[in-house]
């Protein structure tokens, strides 16, 4: 066991740590975005209202962007105060993952599940980028572990330890309203369903305890919601109504759309390279009530998300506690040896595949690039051999862990190359560069918040929704025609062969951006293509 917690502690520090060290720029669309609302933030003092470029950003609660403003304070404006706040948001659910593992199934299954979690892909993947979504796992696990321990209690609590528990549980939901909205409090009340089919006995306790936990949490959330209903009347109808219950009801959201089917790859894809053992965790689930427990929970929130019309890929992350639990708790029990051979396999290739894929999709890579794979790739299948060798599932998983490191730690040294198609940081930098903004710039089919984030404060301040502008194929080819001479208009490279088409000739760029060509619109005019009659 004690070699197992070191694992854990190498675990948690390299989730935190790694990003860091990568330093990749920020991505957009949605990091950069929120990025630079925090940043406006900061610059206002207005700690109420989320803004973009001065207008309000009505989509997203408060917490979060709290947390992101608090760290640019403290640290500046940096990348690596972008991602603080989320990769401690992804070590507390590594840590309240493992919490709640405990409390179902013991130390072994807490150890273990807290390591699966922050090694799957998707958890792994959404504690470095500054997203919303990667707050909500600890506070509806920690709200969990809190109806956890009053079902299982063999003797009924009495009724302050009940309403104590609740308000834990309370302030919890509290503020995962304050992060993402009401979803924490939905997958609580179905794991409180699911352990009263377990414990029929708990259900008057576990009713107080929740009961309790919704008034709290009303009164945790209610101050910053009764503030934006008064600076913006008609916001809680918005969010609440239009955004959460129109939205998972209609086709009314931009995210609307996607089969009922949708979440079963993410999920499947996103507990890469653990979920190879689900298969084996869903044999074993009779053996345990416990077990049936949590695969109620995972599979009542999978028929909840699937069943909303908006879906989108974040939006899964919830579910991925309970897989990490049946998937922990089914190896400290078990050496499935096939289901770790190939989970091996999965993690020896996933570096090299990702590198191929970004050369077939973005650019060739130096030689030396391959060097970092090739030794950690190594180093993956020393430790993958080492696990088929152990004599128990706990060294296994231990063995494993360390497998999981080295892959991920080799597939994060393209994060600075891949992050340069998706940032506008070195877009800003040219901007910088002429120490004055253009009277508009346009970025084709590409999010601005990066560019926002990374401009000089004094550009910053002069920059507004309409001097900075994303445009698509149309509008950018209406500002051509229209726009003044100075207008700017930058385009990804990728899109260069398409946009090229547009002309006579093909434009040269005024400036090269890193992986963007910048225009200027009297440029373009000039060797624009005539209109069809």
């Amino acid at each position: 066991m004690h070699s197992l917690r070191r694992v854990f502690a190498a675990v948690a520090v390299v989730v935190v740590l790694a990003p860091l060290v990568a330093s990749a720029p920020l991505f957009d669309p949605d990091e950069g975005l929120h990025a630079a609302i925090a940043q406006e933030m900061v610059r206002t003092g207005d700690y109420v209202t989320p803004k973009f470029l001065g207008e309000p950003f009505l989509d997203k609660p408060i917490l979060f962007f709290w947390a992101e403003a608090a760290s640019l304070q403290l640290f500046g404006d940096t990348e690596a105060a972008v991602r603080l706040p989320p990769l401690l948001f992804g070590l507390a659910g590594m840590l309240s993952v493992a919490l709640l593992a405990r409390a179902l199934f013991g130390a072994a299954t807490g150890l273990t599940s807290g390591i699966v979690y922050a090694t799957m892909l998707v958890p792994f993947a959404l504690s470095q980028v500054a997203v919303h979504d990667i707050g909500v796992v600890p506070f509806m696990c920690i709200a969990a572990w809190c109806l956890v321990r009053l079902a299982a209690a063999d003797a009924s609590p009495r009724l302050p330890r009940v309403v104590l528990f609740g308000v834990v549980a309370g302030i919890c939901l509290g503020l995962s309203i304050l992060t993402k909205g009401l979803v924490a409090i939905v997958f609580a009340g179905v794991l409180c369903a699911c352990l009263v089919v377990w414990r029929r006995p708990a259900f008057a306790r576990l009713l107080v305890a929740l009961g309790v936990a919704v008034v709290v949490a009303a009164i945790v959330a209610a101050p910053w919601y009764v503030a934006m209903e008064h600076a913006h009347p008609g916001y809680l109808h918005y969010y609440f109504v239009e955004r959460h219950v129109q939205g998972y009801l209609t086709a009314t959201q931009r995210h609307a759309g996607r089969p009922f089917w949708y979440y079963v790859p993410i999920v499947l894809g996103g507990a890469l390279p653990w979920a190879l053992h689900l298969a084996g965790a869903a044999r074993s689930a009779g053996k345990r009530p416990r077990r049936l427990v949590v695969w109620g929970w995972f599979a009542a929130g999978l028929v909840f998300l699937s069943a909303g019309e908006s879906k989108l890929a974040t939006y899964a992350l919830p579910l991925f506690p309970a897989i990490a639990i049946l998937i922990g708790d089914h190896l400290v029990e078990a050496r499935p040896r096939a289901a770790i051979a190939m989970q091996v396999v999965f993690l020896a290739g996933l570096p090299a595949a990702a590198l191929v894929a970004y050369q077939v999709r973005f650019e060739p890579v130096p030689a030396a690039a391959w060097l970092p794979i090739v030794v950690l790739g190594i180093l993956t299948v020393d430790a993958g051999r080492r696990a088929l060798k152990s004599a128990d599932g706990i060294a296994g998983v231990r063995w494993l862990a360390q497998a999981c490191l080295c892959s991920l730690i080799a597939t994060m040294t393209l994060a600075p190359r891949l992050a340069s198609w998706m940032t506008a940081k070195d877009l800003a930098a040219v901007l910088n560069a002429a120490g004055t903004l253009p009277p508009r710039v346009l970025v084709l089919d590409e999010r601005i918040g990066s560019l926002v984030f990374y401009l000089d404060p004094a550009l910053r301040a002069e920059a507004t929704r309409d001097r900075l502008t994303e445009a698509s194929f149309a509008e950018a080819m209406a500002g051509v025609r229209h726009d003044p001479d100075e207008t700017v208009l930058a385009v990804r490279n990728d899109y260069l062969s398409r946009f090229n088409r547009l002309f006579r000739t093909a434009p040269i760029p005024g400036a090269r951006a890193g992986t963007f060509s910048v225009f200027r619109i009297a440029e373009l005019r000039d060797t624009l293509q005539p209109r069809k009659p």
